[in-house]
């Protein structure tokens, strides 16, 4: 088969983006192979690993600095977290979708916009709020917040995947006898189950890199998350070790990184399926 000019220039151009993108984490996954003092005089760094060192660094990393710990809060607060602004997300979105109300717009609108505020905008009296609840240190303190940011992003991104479908769906559903309700756990779902995974991935996204709300409420090491731990292992006091540094990236990236590549294989396989499915 013979490639036509365009072709090739489209393949050279991607393949250039995607090195662009990967160089950053293969660096960061060479740097914590390393000794501290192998850094400054390797630039760029070698090949070369030292699988002793290897085990040092990560065994250091999670256990010795916590990030261990630190990687199973966030686990629990980002999975509990993402589920229930799925569950609540979803049939709003749908009600949004194919529901008319008065000011149905409107309030969408207003959901939506909730999406663009910054989290610092409301730190504050977020920070006073969990506070006053007793919920400071806590599960419970991280993911309500964590909730309430992730519901409008939810509604947001489902109601493009709700409105793609054909209304006809439904209307044959309600002749023969079907609810919303039915219709949205029996029909709608397993339609638009690439929006929901869409959603679950950009909703763990946000969570699993908040710093902002995790820093204003937690104060105890033993329920930071693992953008706060990673954070305090970096001191103003001490020299950083760079090894140890690149080590702690690689650790944030990989579980977040294994979550993506599963959810895009069901993202695919189901955007291909359609309806007739």
């Amino acid at each position: 088969m013979k490639l036509k000019p365009g072709r090739i220039l489209a393949y050279i151009v991607l393949i250039g983006l995607g090195l662009v993108g990967i160089a950053p984490f293969v660096y960061l996954a060479v740097l914590s192979t390393k000794r501290r003092i192998e850094i400054p005089s390797q630039v760029p760094p070698s090949l070369n690993f030292n699988w002793s060192q290897i085990v040092k660094n990560y065994t250091e990393v999670l256990f010795s600095q916590g990030m261990l710990s630190f990687t199973l809060n966030s686990l629990i607060v980002v999975s509990v977290a993402t589920a229930i602004a799925i569950v609540i997300g979803t049939p709003a979105a749908y009600a949004f979708s194919r529901l008319k109300f008065r000011n149905s717009e409107s309030i969408a609108s207003t959901i939506l916009s909730m999406r663009f505020m910054p989290p610092i905008a409301v730190a504050i009296p977020l920070f006073l709020m969990v506070k006053s609840a007793g919920l400071q240190d806590s599960y419970l303190g991280l993911i309500l917040p964590y909730v309430s940011f992730s519901i409008p992003l939810v509604v947001w991104i489902m109601i493009g995947f709700f409105d793609e479908v054909p209304r006809e769906i439904d209307e044959a559903a309600m002749i023969d006898g079907a609810s919303h309700y039915l219709i949205l756990w029996r029909i709608m779902l397993p339609i638009v189950r690439p929006g929901l995974l869409t959603a679950a991935l950009f909703g763990a996204l946000f969570i699993w890199n908040e710093f902002l709300v995790a820093l204003y409420v937690i104060n105890s090491r033993s329920f930071q998350t693992i953008s706060l731990g990673a954070a305090t292992l970096i001191s103003a006091q001490r020299p950083i070790d760079w090894n140890i540094a690149a080590t702690v990236g690689v650790v944030t990236v990989v579980p977040i990184l294994i979550f993506s590549l599963f959810v895009q294989r069901y993202i695919v396989r189901g955007l291909t399926a359609g309806a007739v499915k």
